[in-house]
């Protein structure tokens, strides 16, 4: 049934006093509350609301029936409050206007709390407050979700009874896909027709969805709104969810150009939906891997799962091209629902530079996007020549990943100068990288990804031959303090002899003798190339420095350090 449909019917049901009860029902998540506070909300601005008083109740959680009708009197609101929810506020008023109950039974609970238990005072308190139920607009939600002392038929029953003996309209949202067993669904089914005057089917489309979830309309929206439709997401909680986390990263983003949000946000979308939704939307891994460029260059005759080619055709036509180092990082706060300010304005700082020198419609790109992809009529050696070009105009802003297909390309062509040009002129431009660069496993390709034989040596070889210049006190301080650390941090302390970590030991002051020492030891822990060499170097200068007096000795010891380790031959370690 289309939203159009859905909201006619609503707000004819709202518009008039008599007593009905209107059925929602909807899978989870599709929005069936947020669109029924739409247009409730909607009837009450406009005037058109026919019942004044209101009461809205989640099942959720509620395990008897006397839960529910004291339920029902304690969030109801009149007036002005429709919509915005019952609080204490709410339900001073409505206990101020039914004062005549609530003067009645207080003496008399007062009285009884003596003779009885305090339990039921309340029960008699909560059956005399239901008393003022009558002729209002009640909305019950979650029905399938009541505790297990709460049974929905006699739920069904009370929902009769108010619309019959009480004159009130009843609303029910409900999934009743829920029902664990087809006997049990089926009862439901049956009792729910004997109750419900009107059911409609909650089933939005992915326009509808984003109309209903998106409430306001501003400059984020804009963003957002066009990649949730593109991607088909209809569930509104996950919407929600999605645009809670944009906010939170517009803010982290704000003063940064527009083309950084942009793609914040298109990546956002893409990544949150896989966290939110993994049954229905592309596994991170394969977010984090796919590559426009190199999808096109895979062996189209290799057979392919139908999810995985379902999830690339689904990623072509969206402003996701490849997972960039600014893009990991907002999958990575996606995935654990917040994100670190500063490695993202870093690397927000370093696309934006990006994007003054190039924008994303580059040389590169073009002869991608319109010479291979966007024509059938394009010659071999134009594209080449433009792909040529391109990589080595702009080698400084393109990918390992991208780069490696121009130089197979041109290579697999007989174009094996230029293809060590472009090898050259791109190394040439990342001089300054850090050890972690030089790992080509860093650069996440694939097992279906044909790396260039060339491009693969040149990553050896600047591997082989980096230089680290740092001073290897303040990395060790640093990663100390932050207790964090880099490949290349691991590679320059592994460099370092018992003799340096002795002499930068006993440099330490303050907490960094005890947070610098204690990373020191638990890299040498880790399975990690390097880690034996520091373990050794470490632990040989910890044991000399103990050897220098007994308090030292004693220090050294607080770090677990064998003081007296067993000598290679086997014999016994010397007394203490």
């Amino acid at each position: 049934m289309s939203l159009a449909l859905i909201e006619e019917e609503v707000r004819r049901f709202l518009s008039t006093k008599e007593p009905e009860v209107l059925c929602i029902k909807g899978k989870w998540g599709v929005g069936k509350t947020y669109g029924w506070m739409k247009f409730l909300d909607q009837a009450n601005t406009g005037n058109s609301l026919a019942l004044d008083r209101y009461s809205y109740v989640s099942l959720f959680g509620l395990n008897s029936l006397d839960d529910l009708r004291f339920a029902i009197f304690e969030r109801t609101v009149s007036g002005q409050d429709i919509g915005k929810g019952a609080d204490a506020t709410t339900f001073q008023k409505l206990v101020n206007k039914g004062s005549d109950i609530a003067r009645k039974f207080r003496p008399i609970a007062d009285g009884l709390a003596a003779a009885f238990n305090r339990k039921g005072v309340s029960d008699i308190l909560a059956r005399s407050a239901f008393l003022s139920v009558q002729k209002q607009l009640i909305c019950l939600d979650d029905l399938e979700r009541a505790g297990d002392g709460l049974n929905v038929r006699d739920v069904l029953g009370l929902v009769s009874f108010l619309r019959i003996e009480r004159q009130c309209k009843m609303v029910l949202l409900l999934n009743d896909q829920e029902f664990s067993e087809e006997k049990e669904q089926k009862e439901f089914n049956r009792q729910l027709e004997k109750v419900a005057d009107v059911t409609v089917l909650f089933d939005p489309t992915v326009e509808e969805a984003s109309e209903i979830a998106f409430r306001e309309d501003d400059d984020l929206i804009s963003l957002l709104r066009p990649r949730v439709i593109e991607l088909g997401i209809t569930n509104i909680r996950v919407i929600k969810k999605i645009e809670t986390l944009a906010r939170r990263l517009a803010e982290i983003l704000h003063g940064f150009d527009n083309g950084v949000l942009k793609q914040a946000m298109s990546t956002l979308v893409l990544a949150a939906w896989s966290v939110y939704q993994p049954d229905n939307a592309p596994p991170m891994e394969f977010i984090k891997k796919y590559n426009q460029i190199t999808d096109a260059m895979r062996d189209t005759d290799k057979e392919e799962d139908e999810a995985i080619a379902k999830w690339r055709q689904l990623l072509t036509d969206y402003p996701f091209s490849h997972a960039d180092p600014f893009d990991l990082i907002i999958m990575s706060g996606a995935s654990r629902g917040y994100f670190l300010h500063e490695p993202l304005r870093q690397e927000a700082t370093a696309l934006q530079r990006q994007y003054q020198h190039t924008s994303r419609d580059t040389i590169f790109t073009r002869a991608w996007d319109e010479l291979y992809h966007g024509s059938l009529n394009t010659e071999d050696d134009d594209f080449l020549d433009e792909l040529y070009r391109g990589a080595i105009a702009e080698a400084e802003f393109i990918s390992a990943l991208n780069i490696n297909s121009a130089i197979y390309l041109l290579r697999e062509n007989g174009r094996e100068r230029q293809a060590d040009e472009v090898i050259e002129k791109w190394f040439s431009v990342h001089t300054g990288e850090g050890l972690e660069f030089f790992n080509i496993a860093n650069h996440h390709f694939s097992q279906d990804d044909r790396i260039d034989g060339g491009f693969k040596a040149a990553f050896e070889d600047r591997r082989s031959g980096y230089q680290d210049d740092r001073d290897p006190y303040e990395v060790l301080v640093e990663i100390g303090r932050s207790e964090n650390w880099s490949e290349a941090d691991i590679a320059l302390m592994a460099m370092q002899s018992a003799d340096d970590f002795e002499g930068m030991f006993e440099e330490l002051r303050g907490r960094d003798v005890r947070k610098s020492i204690e990373t020191i030891l638990r890299l040498g822990r880790i399975d990690l190339d390097g880690s034996k060499e520091i373990k050794a170097a470490s632990h040989e200068a910890l044991r000399r420095i103990a050897k220098k007096s007994p308090l030292r000795a004693r220090k050294v010891a607080r770090f677990g350090v064998e003081l007296n380790p067993p000598k290679e031959s086997g014999a016994a370690t010397d007394p203490a």
